[in-house]
């Protein structure tokens, strides 16, 4: 048998019941067993909903806790968070995302492990070819990045993982073939929601400035609730 089977990327989002990537494409299937969750994807865009952010750092408690406090519903819960976060950065490796928090969590003087969370995968070079509407998708970034189309300080990386630092210069090849690229993704793009704060964005030059976040005001207020405390006692006890 092969190792890693194929897994349809779109059936995730059935298993979640979240369009965590907000995928249009998702609308267009025809299948029975997409209408339910197509119907509840519709309810979501609602002009009231569709522009609520989540701020990342407050703990959300459910009103009903005592509905969910079988074995087998906070299991449920805690795959569907983990599921969630991974889809959300681009379907991230259990093993990976367990790493990098083992890794935040040596971080010495830190004052909250969410923000620190939060840092360390915004910081991720395809993330922020994301955030900065260079690409529409994470996948999208990766593919740039993996053909050599993006530069980081004048030098070639093709690490998608790549943890950029304060006041790092992320820039397209100046050539016609990458530039173009970014072009038709900007076409693509509606530029809702707006790049964050910690992203200072040049659309004539292709060029990005990551500037350090210190403070929850300068990282992006996501449409959907990521639930890391959730997540770190999920991948800890893993």
């Amino acid at each position: 048998m092969k190792k890693n089977r194929y897994k349809p990327f779109y059936k995730q989002f059935l298993l979640i019941r979240k369009n965590i990537q907000n995928r249009i494409k998702v609308f267009k299937f025809k299948r029975l067993k997409w209408k339910k969750f197509q119907d509840y994807a519709r309810k979501q865009l609602r002009f009231y909903k569709r522009y609520k952010f989540h701020e990342q750092y407050k703990l959300k408690v459910s009103k009903f806790a005592s509905k969910g406090n079988s074995f087998k519903k906070k299991f449920r819960n805690d795959l569907r968070v983990r599921k969630s976060f991974s889809l959300f950065y681009g379907g991230l490796k259990k093993k990976y995302i367990k790493t990098s928090i083992n890794k935040i969590k040596k971080i010495k003087n830190s004052n909250n492990f969410s923000l620190n969370t939060l840092k360390f995968f915004e910081s991720r070079l395809d993330t922020i070819l994301y955030r900065s509407k260079f690409s529409f998708s994470i996948k999208n970034a990766r593919q740039m990045i993996r053909h050599g189309h993006v530069l980081v300080n004048g030098l070639i990386i093709k690490t998608k993982s790549y943890l950029l630092k304060s006041n790092d210069l992320v820039e397209i090849a100046y050539n016609l073939k990458s530039r173009s690229f970014v072009k038709k993704n900007l076409d693509r793009s509606n530029f809702w929601p707006i790049p964050p704060k910690h992203l200072i964005v040049n659309y004539k030059t292709c060029q990005i400035i990551y500037i350090d976040s210190n403070t929850f005001f300068n990282l992006p207020n996501f449409e959907h609730y990521l639930n890391i405390d959730s997540l770190v006692i999920n991948i800890s006890n893993s």
